[in-house]
């Protein structure tokens, strides 16, 4: 009984830490709320701007200077991209200012992480299916939720426990490239579900 008990513990145990692994990934971009509540009181460019980290101000600059702050609010779904995908953009391709990235890309370098419509975890699928960005109609996108597994590791067995992650899809021949989020469904005043890209994420040139 003393053997059950422990292992019913260290199971408990587990699970918490698995909570707090998985609850981690919004904790800081949700500040006003936490991981139970995705609500926040600040429209989609509002929040953004003034997330405590600062990882979206090179986002911010790209939006001013394309004038995107009405088309980033009225949205139904943001993918944003961090500082650090726009900074591995940047040396990709040689670009050494932010002067020189505004004059080598056009707005479509944001909206094609754009959509009409509310785009979550909860209403896609594991296949990755086609929606039209505010890119153009040229530029392909997708969206699918990729299943996860944790392993847990106990004194007489080894559960796994699943969980999804969203990702987008470049559509690209011959080859498609998949770029993950690091935090999804951030509910903003404004009407947007807001994702946030990871920061080794391959940005498309537009």
């Amino acid at each position: 009984m003393k053997n059950n008990n422990i292992n019913f513990s260290v199971a408990c145990i587990a699970l918490l830490m698995l909570t707090g692994i998985v609850s981690c990934k919004k904790s800081a971009y949700l500040e006003d709320g936490g991981v139970h509540n995705p609500h926040t009181s600040l429209s989609t460019y509002d929040y953004l701007k003034n997330q405590a980290y600062h990882d979206f101000d090179s986002t911010i600059m790209l939006i001013d200077h394309f004038n995107l702050k009405d088309s980033v609010n009225k949205a139904g779904t943001f993918f944003a991209p961090t500082d650090y995908a726009i900074n591995a953009f940047m040396i990709n391709n040689e670009l050494t200012s932010m002067q020189m990235l505004f004059d080598s890309v056009s707005s479509r370098l944001l909206t094609q992480y754009m959509f009409s419509q509310s785009i979550a975890l909860d209403n896609v699928t594991t296949d990755a299916v086609l929606y039209k960005n505010w890119a153009s109609d040229t530029v392909l996108s997708a969206v699918r939720k990729v299943v996860n597994t944790y392993p847990v590791y106990l004194t007489n067995s080894v559960p796994s426990f699943t969980y999804y992650t969203l990702q987008y899809v470049w559509v690209n021949n011959p080859l498609d490239i998949y770029l993950p989020c690091q935090t999804t469904g951030i509910l903003t005043s404004s009407g947007t579900t807001l994702h946030v890209l990871t920061d080794n994420a391959i940005l498309r040139r537009l």
